[in-house]
């Protein structure tokens, strides 16, 4: 369950707005945090450069005024005039030979580079590196430099402070930014959701229309903003596709209403032929005939009315508890005859007191059209099963039937009017009872899906919410 609602979480398109601008926002602070560590390192270095280069030239002026044996005591005082654990002095032959050096005891690790050396003889002035000094294994910067004629002056001192500064910045500066990351990631993902809200009150929105609320609209907050924008234009095309539908309806009832009338004058005239004595026995049939054709059209118009005004939501504004067992089991006693008859095994396993809030009428025509269509698509040694139970606080009614089932091209198109599978046109019905079923769930806030299979039957689940979550 929890890697379902991470995958749900990763694919909103907040989280991925988030997730990038938290990416972009820690490489943009990652690469400022670097090149100010880089700037502030390179300042410090060159700081002590710039001191050992002044201790440099002191000390070569010290040393042209000492003589040949006195090279030892003038490093000494000048280490100890700065504190022979603050600075080393070495004088050298071209070649790495100590001539004098200072107190070492602190330096005792300090190395000579050759390869400096060589740089020194071929003419460069002065040259900086970094060692690692035992005892403490601390970092010192060291300059040579040329001092007279065959003689190089190696000066070492530590740069421990400036390194207890760069050490102080990392472990300030990183905990910090691991602190900004992360609130300007919070930060990120509450302006994408404050964001994006509107987008999904419009994708709500969607979806309620699309189960059957055609009156819902998208609330708008302002006029500036894009997705309120979006949302008002959203808004404004439901109006007119609403205002199409409701013309088209108008239109379509009027048609049915009008067609009512002449209808019923031909059947009443036809019924009125039958009565008549006579003995022209095609006369008697055909005004039978034109009396049975009357009833099953007026039966689809009336049919084809009721669509219409559960999906207008017209019928129904009056709901009450309903107890759905009771609907379900008289429906199963009308048609338990007729399964007998056909040689279907029929089966209620509804529990009792199933309770619903909704129209009495209208339920009972949707479970009565269900019950009938599995039955007259089942054949003899068949089966028909009705059962219902709550899942995901909402009453599912399951309609299983061993019947014909339905081809997978003919399975998205069933709940259309008028809509008939050509397995099914031989037998009797408009294609309307389907329509009316799902109209009236769709009007108590429910749905309708079926499973099928070509000679395996079918499976309609009917699902409508519970009375606490209507």
């Amino acid at each position: 369950m929890s890697w379902k609602i991470n995958l749900r979480i990763y694919h909103k398109l907040a989280f991925r707005m988030t997730l990038w601008y938290a990416a972009i926002f820690t490489v943009s602070l990652l690469g400022a945090l670097i090149i100010i560590y880089f700037v502030i390192a390179n300042i410090m270095q060159k700081h002590v450069d710039q001191g050992l280069l002044d201790d440099l030239y002191e000390v070569s002026a010290t040393l042209a005024l000492a003589g040949d044996g006195s090279f030892r005591e003038a490093l000494q005082i000048e280490a100890e005039s700065d504190g022979i654990d603050k600075i080393f002095l070495r004088l050298l032959t071209p070649e790495g030979k100590i001539i004098a050096e200072s107190d070492m005891k602190y330096w005792q690790t300090a190395t000579i580079n050759r390869g400096i050396l060589n740089q020194i003889r071929a003419g460069e002035a002065h040259v900086f590196e970094t060692q690692v000094v035992s005892p403490n294994r601390s970092l010192s910067r060291v300059i040579y430099g040329r001092e007279g004629a065959g003689k190089i002056l190696q000066i070492g001192v530590p740069i421990e402070q400036e390194n207890r500064i760069i050490i102080a910045f990392n472990t300030i500066v990183f905990p910090l930014m691991v602190f900004i990351i992360l609130f300007s990631a919070m930060t990120g993902w509450f302006m994408a959701n404050r964001a994006l809200a509107g987008l999904g009150e419009v994708t709500k929105a969607a979806s309620d229309i699309a189960k059957g609320a055609f009156d819902r609209r998208v609330r708008i907050k302002s006029s500036s903003d894009e997705i309120d924008l979006l949302a008002s234009t959203f808004n404004q095309m439901l109006d007119h596709v609403n205002d199409l539908m409701r013309g088209l309806k108008e239109v379509t009832d009027n048609i049915a209403h009008d067609l009512k009338t002449p209808i019923t004058r031909m059947r009443v005239a036809a019924e009125s032929e039958l009565g008549k004595s006579g003995d022209d026995a095609d006369e008697q049939k055909m005004a039978a005939g034109i009396v049975e054709e009357c009833d099953n059209l007026l039966q689809m118009i009336d049919t084809m009315l009721m669509i219409s005004k559960e999906e207008s939501g017209i019928l129904g504004k009056e709901r009450k508890q309903v107890d759905l067992s009771r609907i379900i089991r008289d429906a199963f006693e009308l048609f338990s005859p007729i399964a007998e008859e056909k040689g279907v095994q029929f089966e209620n396993q509804t529990p009792d007191d199933v309770m619903i809030v909704g129209d009495f009428q209208a339920l009972q025509r949707m479970i009565i059209n269900l019950l009938e269509n599995a039955l007259k698509y089942s054949s003899a040694g068949g089966k028909v099963t009705i059962s219902s139970c709550f899942k995901n606080n909402h009453i599912h009614i399951v309609l299983h039937d061993t019947g014909i089932g339905i081809a997978a091209e003919d399975l998205p198109h069933i709940f259309e009017r008028l809509y008939r599978c050509d397995r099914s046109r031989s037998s009797e019905g408009f294609g309307l009872g389907l329509s009316l079923a799902l109209a009236v769930a769709r009007v108590h806030g429910g749905d309708i899906h079926v499973i099928s299979e070509l000679g395996k039957g079918s499976t309609f689940t009917v699902m409508l919410p519970c009375p606490s979550v209507v």
